[in-house]
This record gives C-alpha cells, structure tokens and sequence, in this order.
C-alpha cells in the first residue's frame, strides 16, 4: 500500500472510531442543538459526508452533488453513509496509482480548477481532521467526552 493509501486509512479510522464513540452516548446526543459553527452533531456529519461526496465524484470527472449536509437523525444513517463513500474512495484510489494525475474540476460557484489526485486527498484529510476537532468541541461542551483519532493512536492499534 502506499503512502496516499495508508493516509486515506488512518482518516477512514478516525471518522469511524468518531462514530463509534457516538453510538455510546444517550439518545439525542446526535441532534442535541448548539451554537458552535454548526448547529448540531448530526450537522457537522452530514456535511463531512456531503463534502467528500462532492470530492469523489470531482475525481471521477462526474457531476458534483449538493453540499448540502446530509440528514442524518442517527448515528448509523451517518455510518451507513461513510461507509459507502469510503469503500467508493478507495476503489477509485486502487483504480487510479497516479497520485500525481491532474484532475480538472468545478467548483461550487463554477469555477474550473486542477489538482492533482494527491492534492485533492490531502485537502479531504484536513478537512476531515478539522472537523473531527469540531466534532470534539461539541461534544465537550454538552458534558461529554471526546475520542482519541492521533495518527499515532492509528499506527498503535
């Protein structure tokens, strides 16, 4: 596996050890309002899902989908949902070796771009990590605790 593969993992990890986490706090957690960026967990899942919908389909050259977040009022509509983007991302990463392939897209306004495929997943595993931290702020802030996703914690498992 190479190193685009092996970061592509660790990010499939952290998301899914988040959701995980969630799944053992009290009902409600998930849709639980706050005022801090986004207006609920469930807001923060659903957009990390919608933004990496639209990143895939901008690396396989198709139309990009709604960044609208996803509606997810259960911890496992979210998990059902990365799945599928995860093993859709990985296919394309196994179907597609040339991590320095340039890829032209549009973005949301429709302005055209070109990335290669290594820029384009390295800016999906910040975003990712961004948002798993805001993901941790929130849960603090309602009395619960976060989960550990450090790199290192990927490579000890």
């Amino acid at each position: 596996m190479n190193r685009l593969h092996d970061d592509y993992e660790y990010h499939a990890w952290a998301s899914m050890r988040v959701l995980k986490h969630l799944e053992t706090l009290p009902a409600g957690t998930l849709t639980q309002e706050v005022q801090l960026g986004f207006s609920s967990l469930a807001e923060v899942l659903g957009h990390l899902a919608a933004a990496e919908e639209i990143w895939l389909a901008r690396l396989k050259g198709e139309p990009a989908p709604s960044l609208t977040p996803r509606p997810f009022q259960t911890v496992e509509q979210a998990r059902l949902a990365f799945d599928g983007v995860f093993m859709a991302m990985r296919q394309f990463l196994d179907n597609n070796p040339d991590s320095e392939e340039v890829i032209s897209y549009r973005n949301s306004a429709g302005k055209e771009f070109q990335s290669t495929i290594a820029e384009i997943l390295q800016h999906v595993l910040y975003h990712g990590a961004y948002h798993r931290g805001n993901i941790s702020t929130i849960l603090r802030s309602l009395g619960h605790p976060g989960i550990g996703t450090d790199y290192i914690l990927f490579l000890r498992r």
